[in-house]
């Protein structure tokens, strides 16, 4: 990459066009793959129609409703164009590709099934493109077929296309992987399904913003995709159907607008897309997505250039980082990378890089069976898009190799024995209804709440997780894990005379520390003080509320859950 063009990249002129990321100079984002920003075209749609358009769609006759109705219309015909449909009629509005998924799932019906056996999915898929399939697979008595990858991610082309025959009625795979960003080889495998008279779904949520589609090129069946991940609203989403097939899927919501005649006791509904657009749809989105798809055309080769950039100095600069192991196709790729770190828990770098203001996305990413095929609780992922810049990849570089400096051990020595001995803590305060006063703290919370800055913090936390009583690895089975945790976790709980005693155990570092700090003051005490016990209050009171996430608040909510779940059963 040259000179010229890397100061290109540092003063992208999109970036500009994005108002969050004009008020947030000090914030990296690296999750578009989560949402996208939204440009200022975007957001002005959206205020011009609430300020000056709203009125509802295809019901009033007056001159407002009217002009919307039309502007409505005219976005779906933009969209038809977008990928290439055949007829603005082949597009129906939905709440994302979630829903679009689940009203075709939900639409099919026996007649579709007569002499089929299975239904063909690649192993990458997202929850949203896998749940719904195994759903209709147990209605109608079917199986599933799941196309193979490879040790990295990478799907295998001829096994997969060897599951296809002529007992597949569906294939329904992604475009793009949205835990790995690779481009997957829908083509031959759309053309196979073709040959034995399968239907074909194929999830676009992470291609339309980064890859031309046409798909009367590809000739699917179905595309879906969500506006809110290619610069556009949130809770607005497409289902691109071939009319055929749209005509024979049942409605999946009854309602306004959706109908053509009612009796007390019968109604007939409208021909596509308006028999699947039940109630009042999102308007606003609507309009904004078509301003949406007015950036991308206008800026498209600006968007691909800039995004393949970004891509080889990420995975470039990446490989020069000690104990990277990258995940997915780096070769077929569009501008989305996951990784690991040999020895390190994901979640402990996710927790260093979001305290360093750096937003990527951690965990299984909605792909929990693919990250058991591969070996791994997950992946730390980075996810670029047209306004990032090799400023904030090296800025994220660096956060990482500090992360991963901070996270060794050998930082952090073992705490001072007089510090950390247990007969010198001070009573523990039951959080509810009584004082919070300092000297009621027991030894780790008094070293968390004394700890100036994060840095502080995170010394104190690493240094309690050496204080956590933990569980042998042959416990660490499904009977004691916790669900609703980021992160893994596991508790034993058990009552030895009258009071409560608690194991824990967690691959991360951080975890396990927030975890021997909470048991500090849970562990030993009776059932009715941990029923008592106010975590939330707890958190606020030591400091650490500000540093959790929501999600890693939320996980010790639930092991806190689980342990009042336990004391309940003893009373």
């Amino acid at each position: 990459m040259g000179v010229v063009s890397l100061l290109q990249m540092q003063n992208n002129p999109l970036r500009a066009l994005f108002p969050q990321l004009l008020s947030s100079h000090d914030h990296v984002y690296l999750d578009s793959a989560a949402t996208s920003h939204k440009p200022s075209s975007v957001i002005e749609r959206l205020r011009t129609f609430y300020a000056t358009e709203n009125a509802n769609v295809h019901r009033s006759s007056h001159v407002q409703a009217t002009k919307t109705t039309e502007q409505f219309e005219s976005v779906r015909q933009q969209v038809q164009q977008f990928i290439g449909a055949r007829s603005p009629s082949e597009i129906v509005w939905t709440k994302g590709a979630t829903e679009s998924i689940n009203l075709v799932a939900n639409g099919l019906t026996a007649s579709h099934f007569k002499g089929k056996k299975n239904i063909v999915l690649s192993a990458l898929e997202h929850h949203a493109n896998l749940v719904p399939w195994q759903q209709l697979a147990l209605r109608y008595e079917l199986t599933l077929a799941i196309m193979p990858v490879d040790d990295s991610g990478i799907l295998l082309l001829e096994p997969s296309l060897a599951l296809i025959n002529h007992d597949t009625a569906i294939v329904a795979m992604s475009h793009v992987s949205n835990a790995l960003g690779n481009i997957n080889p829908i083509s031959p495998i759309i053309r196979k399904a073709k040959e034995v008279g399968a239907l074909t779904l194929i999830d676009g949520a992470q291609a339309v913003s980064h890859l031309p589609v046409d798909v009367q090129a590809l000739d699917c069946d179905f595309y879906v995709f969500s506006a809110h991940k290619m610069y556009g609203p949130t809770g607005l989403g497409v289902l691109f159907g071939k009319m055929p097939v749209l005509e024979s899927l049942q409605p999946y919501q009854f309602g306004g607008e959706m109908i053509q005649q009612v009796e007390y006791h019968s109604a007939t509904f409208q021909a596509p897309p308006y028999k699947f657009e039940a109630g009042t749809p999102n308007i606003a989105g609507v309009m904004g997505l078509g301003a949406a798809l007015t950036f991308i055309n206008l800026h498209r080769q600006q968007i691909h250039d800039t995004e393949n950039e970004l891509y080889l100095f990420l995975i470039n600069a990446l490989r020069q980082v000690s104990g990277v192991r990258l995940w997915g196709d780096s070769n077929r790729s569009v501008a989305v990378q996951s990784f690991t770190v040999q020895g390190l828990d994901i979640q402990d770098l996710s927790i260093l890089l979001s305290e360093q203001n750096i937003a990527i996305r951690t965990g299984h990413h909605c792909t929990m069976p693919l990250m058991k095929r591969l070996g791994i609780a997950g992946t730390l992922r980075v996810s670029m898009a047209c306004y990032n810049s090799i400023e904030d990849i090296q800025r994220f570089i660096d956060a990482l190799n500090s992360a991963i400096a901070k996270l060794s051990y050998s930082n952090y020595p073992e705490i001072d024995k007089q510090q950390s001995s247990k007969s010198e803590a001070i009573d523990v305060l039951t959080f509810n209804s009584k004082t919070t006063s300092n000297e009621n703290l027991k030894v780790l919370g008094q070293n968390v709440k004394a700890a100036r800055g994060w840095d502080g913090v995170y010394r104190q936390i690493m240094l309690a997780g050496k204080d956590l009583v933990r569980l042998p690895d042959f416990m660490k089975t499904s009977e004691h894990e916790i669900v609703g945790c980021e992160s893994q976790v596991w508790l034993r709980c058990e009552l030895h005379d009258q009071n409560v005693r608690l194991q824990g155990d967690s691959p991360s570092k951080i975890v396990r520390g927030l975890l021997a700090i909470v048991f500090e003051v849970l562990n030993e005490q009776t059932p009715e003080y941990i029923l008592s016990f106010d975590l939330s209050r707890y958190l606020h009171h030591l400091g650490l509320a500000r540093h959790l996430s929501p999600s890693r608040g939320n996980g010790l909510s639930a092991v806190v859950a689980e342990v009042k779940k336990f004391c309940r059963t003893t009373q």
